[in-house]
């Protein structure tokens, strides 16, 4: 399962789908809305899941290099159950926090200042 957060001055998104070339194209299609003139202020987390075939690698490797082309920063989650484990208990929002990205009316975690 291909989980990614994408995080903008736009707003920010989870998206969550099987790895299929639809489903790529919609996540593109998402950054790419999100995404405003400063695209290095966007930024994708992207963990692609457990490998299903040679072709899955070659299609999000071709998407990650696309979106860093035009100024995306795309940060690749390693597949492992703690990195599923810190996603689930809300580490992504973390992360963007600490980067400065929150998402509408989310407010910043414990100890941090917004």
């Amino acid at each position: 399962m291909l989980q990614a957060w994408i995080s903008s001055p736009r707003g920010s998104l989870y998206f969550a789908a099987p790895v299929t070339a639809y489903n790529l194209e919609t996540l593109r299609t998402h950054v790419r809305a999100l995404r405003d003139e400063g695209a290095a202020c966007t930024c994708l987390s992207l963990n692609p899941g457990a490998k299903d075939d040679g072709g899955t690698d070659s299609r999000i490797s071709a998407l990650v290099a696309e979106l860093r082309d035009d100024g995306v920063d795309v940060q690749m989650s390693p597949d492992d159950d703690a990195a599923q484990t810190r996603a689930r208990r809300g580490g992504a929002g973390r992360r963007f926090a600490a980067a400065g990205a929150h998402a509408p009316g989310r407010r910043a975690p414990v100890g941090q200042v917004e």
